[in-house]
């Protein structure tokens, strides 16, 4: 460890009053030798003589004693300090990579941690930690649970209906069940800590299937379905491991083995859910009041879900995971106009946090215990993927009235994340402590099936959902809001170029307007959050805020940067130039084409006889050729095989594709066009 080796750097040096006989080497070298009864007294630390013997000619002279550089308060600070940077860095990178690999970044999480701790050694985050680091997972965890409660929308509930209760509930159970049994008869393990396992595994982490839903593109249903599973059985898992043990307990020691009693668990549950749901509800409307200052907002939410985490797990142990999870799914509905706020800084901190546990968590792996397994633990692993999931989730969602094509999506897709591997390392001592040795399985086994969730569903998500019918293959749509003449004619055109396109816009007249020119239309207002979760998002990789009002452009821009990114998210140049100087490092979305393409100048070209079109460009009419040919036509973007392409005077041009422009009324001949 890198703290041996700093403690030890600096030259060893002799008390000032030790006797030393000094003697001449060879080469001329000093070479200096002391009495044993001289390093006693050396070692522990009393007073030698005090005569100095003076420096014989032609030798070195003693080093004078040195402190050492660091001391090792210093260097524990310091390692731990590297640890913290280390860790961020490497999550932000191997969530930069996922994305430009088109892979699960959850992948490289776990890649990256094993190879860091297992292969190389070089993260021991016990050693940092010690005891802080239990508590500092279980902290993490209950941020990002706050975190994923606060997407919990009630109005999806009514929509999702009987198949989600049957979900959360009967596949619970039944999940349950089916694991306990397997991993007894299969892995061996005694009924304590089967049970314990087939808790941990109802979870399907919100760390996980988040992220593998925004890359798969699901259509809304059986996205909102898996979200909801990952999000609200988390909690109830690690309390069901909690009530497992102590069941376990009771039938193996008797009554006076408990922690608690038994009539009083389920008050003690519906006190942490009472105290999340509380907090929410008096945070939401000081801050509608104003009582919390604008800039302690942000840190009075999480200073919040600590004390609630902290107070709730007094009552009982993973409570407070419970008690955040409601405290973030009622702030969430409160219909607070700070609820956005809170979320983005959320968001923020479980993009750090997430990556971080992950590295922690897999490090502390040792291949050992992975090469230990049994054959029955193997198959114990498998049979909780490829039987236990889709059985259990088969039949709780059997004549649900969800499509067939859902439920064997639904019955696929589970991989374990976060939680999972926390609860399992905070349970394995403590069914060591109470006697059930086979325990130390517990996390390899965990991890296993960690690992291979993950690969297995994160890598199948997308192709199953193509081939189910439950993912756009086009995800590079565009949404245009607005839907004057103008906007219609465009939508059009991008359509005759081969992309999708989907209109949105709040007045009813100008969406009727559209959806009689045979486009797809909604009405209602993209600001609106219910509005935003019924469009087809998983079409659209592009939005174009296109309507009269460039206040209304900018806001709606802002909305959608939550969607499809900043970068995706256009905006026409605002007509006035003070408000566009004003808003555009702050509330502007993206800016491509210059300020003659605003909507006022693209409305009076177009009513003054200017129209939009489409021309193919190819190598016997490429770029140069059309702008020769249309030197004052503006140019939007550029189609090739589905994919929309902004086009900008610093662009270039591809030698194949579509253009979409306005042309002028009168263009000269064209030459050589197709």
């Amino acid at each position: 460890m890198v703290s041996m080796q700093l403690a030890t750097r600096g030259r060893r040096f002799r008390n000032p009053g030790a006797r030393c006989r000094i003697g001449h080497a060879s080469r001329g070298q000093g070479r200096q030798t002391c009495s044993s009864q001289d390093q006693e007294a050396e070692i522990s630390g009393g007073k030698a003589h005090e005569s100095r013997i003076p420096p014989v000619k032609g030798t070195a002279r003693s080093p004078s004693p040195r402190k050492p550089f660091l001391s090792p308060e210093q260097v524990i600070h310091l390692e731990t300090l590297q640890l913290f940077a280390g860790l961020i860095g490497v999550g932000v990178f191997a969530q930069w990579l996922a994305s430009r690999l088109k892979i699960p970044a959850i992948i490289l999480f776990l890649a990256f941690g094993l190879i860091l701790g297992p292969v190389l050694g070089w993260l021991r985050p016990q050693q940092i930690f010690g005891d802080l680091l239990s508590p500092m997972i279980s902290l993490a965890v209950g941020l990002i649970l706050f975190e994923g409660g606060l997407s919990l929308k009630f109005h999806e509930v009514k929509r999702l209906g009987r198949p989600l209760l049957r979900l959360i509930v009967g596949g619970l159970v039944l999940s349950f069940g089916l694991t306990t049994l397997a991993a007894h008869f299969l892995a061996g393990f005694s009924w304590a800590t089967a049970s314990v396992t087939g808790a941990i595994l109802v979870v399907t982490g919100p760390t996980v299937i988040k992220p593998l839903l925004r890359q798969a593109g699901l259509h809304r249903r059986p996205a909102r379905l898996l979200k909801w599973e990952g999000i609200v059985n988390d909690p109830f898992g690690a309390i069901l491991a909690v009530l497992a043990l102590e069941a376990s307990l009771f039938f193996s020691e008797g009554a006076e083995s408990l922690h608690y009693h038994p009539f009083s668990i389920p008050f003690r549950l519906l006190g942490s859910i009472v105290i999340g749901c509380f907090t929410a509800w008096f945070l939401a409307k000081a801050m509608d009041r104003r009582w919390i200052p604008e800039h302690l907002k942000a840190p009075g939410i999480l200073a919040a879900v600590v004390i609630v985490f902290a107070a709730s797990d007094l009552l009982f142990p993973e409570a407070g995971l419970l008690a955040v999870t409601f405290m973030g799914i009622v702030f969430a509905n409160l219909d607070s106009a700070n609820v956005e706020d809170v979320r983005k800084f959320k968001e923020e901190i479980a993009t750090l946090l997430v990556p971080m546990l992950f590295l922690v968590l897999s490090s502390k792996l040792q291949w050992q215990a992975l090469a230990g397994l049994s054959l029955g633990a193997f198959s114990f692993i498998l049979a909780v993927i490829f039987v236990i999931r889709p059985l259990s989730i088969g039949t709780a969602l059997w004549n649900s009235g969800l499509p067939k094509a859902d439920r064997l999506l639904i019955a696929w897709i589970a991989p374990r994340g976060i939680v999972a591997a926390a609860v399992a390392g905070a349970f394995e001592p403590k069914l060591t402590a109470a006697g059930y040795q086979d325990a130390e399985f517990l996390v390899p086994v965990m991890f296993a099936i960690v690992l291979l969730t993950v690969l297995l569903h994160g890598l199948s998500i997308r192709p199953l959902a193509q081939k189910l019918g439950l993912a756009s293959k086009q995800g590079d749509g565009l949404l245009l809001v607005g839907c004057s003449r103008w906007s219609i004619h465009f939508a059009s055109t991008l359509q005759q170029a081969g992309c999708p396109v989907v209109m949105v816009d709040q007045n009813w007249r100008d969406a009727s307007q559209a959806r009689l020119a045979g486009l797809e239309v909604y009405y209602g207002d993209v600001l609106n959050e219910e509005v935003l979760d019924d469009l087809p998002l998983e079409r659209l990789g592009w939005a174009l805020t296109a309507t009269t009002d460039d206040a209304y452009n900018a806001l709606a821009s802002r909305q959608l940067t939550k969607v499809v990114g900043r970068e995706q998210s256009l905006q026409l140049p605002p007509h006035d130039a003070a408000f566009a100087e004003k808003a555009e490092k702050h509330l502007l979305g993206t800016v491509v084409w210059p300020a003659k393409a605003s909507y006022p100048n693209l409305a009076a070209r177009y009513w003054s006889g200017d129209r939009l079109k489409s021309t193919k460009l190819s190598e016997n009419y490429p770029w140069t050729t059309f702008r020769a040919d249309h030197p004052n036509a503006l140019v939007f973007f550029l189609v090739r095989d589905g994919r929309l392409e902004p086009l900008t005077t610093e662009t270039e041009v591809p030698p194949e594709g579509r253009l979409v422009y306005l042309a002028e009324k009168n263009p000269p001949a064209p030459r050589n066009q197709p």
